[in-house]
């Protein structure tokens, strides 16, 4: 049974939805498998109730071609108030009740261990995909479990990312909402200490949506007794050949920053980069902008793209032996039509997909005033020095002739 053809009338259990994650595999779900019926556990929180978060999640840039294409499509998303780090997800009996005909959940973030203890009462349960971090281990990352407690009786596909970075294709090309460690790289909004030379952990979030969509399915069509553990495919590249395919991204869509774009292994060097090129323009741009009477910007934006780079230090600095065997074979599983929709691995052409991400990164993530004041205040650095030459050559030749 294809995947489509299997997914089709389920009701399905997210949890996690508000995770970044978590926003993207219910877009998916509403959008490709419009027959399938989401129950969201999430709990009132900052004066919102549930049903306010969730028409937030609706209302944000992520879901603009799911209003477009399925503007009714909430109506199948069912909220209920909970709690995941507690004894039964908190649940009142009445929901409980109302969720016993789920068959598929999806935990997208967080603590995982009362989300899978809910699961072992849920009567007709095929299927539940865990979203997993492929850090936290050491030495060769097989397609096993490792130190992970987890239910030896559910149908559970454990599925290990490592880094998530923006959008392949969907929503939308390149498209990012959130500022973190592989979009501040690919942008070219630092420098970042690492080895360029090893292999880019990262992964499209629109293929880590597929890859817990396809794992799920996986597993329930083969009745899976006992976890089965995926290791999520990432970019065909290296850290260096990423940072050399943004470069025209760069120059066409600028972040507004400082400094020396790029990864070097030597922490010295690094930085001396981030203090000359980044940390000092920042703060003379934000003195010029103070005697000006103007907002100071800069050092908050500069605090921004240092505490994005610095998630990468840790993976970036050394290698991960990774099997992936199991998402190659997934991929063979799915027909032609769900390989194009559903694609768990894909051949892109990363600087193509870079200049997406640097645009969408543009329109999501940067403050237009920024982009202007940083603009003119790189034309200035550019042209001070040639004026203050000129101006020294000028006096210096005035001077003469009065010699003379």
């Amino acid at each position: 049974m294809s995947l489509c053809e299997w997914y089709a009338d389920r009701a399905v259990l997210l949890t996690g939805v508000t995770s970044e994650l978590g926003r993207a595999l219910l877009e998916k779900i509403l959008r490709h498998l419009p027959h399938v019926t989401v129950y969201v556990v999430l709990r009132s929180r900052n004066g919102l109730s549930k049903e306010d978060r969730l028409k937030k999640i609706f209302a944000s840039p992520g879901y603009e071609r799911l209003r477009q294409e399925a503007p009714n499509a909430i109506s199948r998303v069912k909220t209920f108030e909970g709690n995941l780090l507690c004894e039964n997800l908190d649940l009142n009996a009445e929901d409980k009740a109302s969720l016993k005909g789920i068959s598929v959940a999806f935990h997208a973030g967080g603590p995982y261990d009362a989300v899978l203890e809910y699961c072992q009462d849920l009567p007709g349960l095929r299927s539940v995909a865990v979203a997993s971090n492929i850090f936290k281990f050491r030495g060769k990352i097989a397609e096993t479990t490792q130190n992970e407690k987890l239910p030896a009786d559910l149908p559970i596909a454990l599925v290990r990312f490592p880094l998530i970075g923006p959008a392949h294709k969907e929503p939308m090309p390149g498209f990012v909402e959130i500022f973190k460690g592989p979009t501040a790289l690919m942008v070219g909004a630092g420098h970042a200490y690492g080895d360029s030379s090893l292999q880019a952990e990262v992964i499209p979030i629109d293929i880590a949506v597929n890859t817990m969509i396809a794992a799920a399915w996986e597993v329930g069509m083969s009745n899976a007794a006992k976890p089965v553990v995926y290791n999520a495919a990432t970019l065909d590249c290296t850290w260096e050949e990423l940072i050399k395919k943004s470069r025209r991204a760069n120059w066409t869509f600028p972040y507004p920053s400082f400094g020396i774009r790029g990864m070097t292994s030597n922490a010295l060097l690094c930085w001396i980069l981030v203090l000359f090129f980044e940390w000092l323009p920042s703060v003379l741009s934000d003195i010029a902008l103070a005697l000006c009477g103007r907002k100071q910007r800069f050092l908050a934006e500069y605090d921004k793209v240092r505490n994005a780079l610095l998630s990468l230090k840790s993976i970036s600095s050394r290698s991960w032996s990774t099997e992936r065997n199991r998402v190659y074979l997934l991929q063979k599983r799915l027909t032609a039509k769900e390989q194009d929709a559903f694609p768990v691995i894909v051949e892109m052409d990363i600087e193509a997909y870079v200049l997406c991400v640097a645009a969408a990164t543009q329109k999501h993530c940067v403050n237009e005033n920024i982009l202007t004041l940083t603009k003119t205040i790189r034309l200035f650095f550019l042209i001070a020095p040639a004026v203050l030459v000129f101006a020294y050559i000028a006096f210096f030749n005035s001077h003469t002739r009065k010699v003379r």
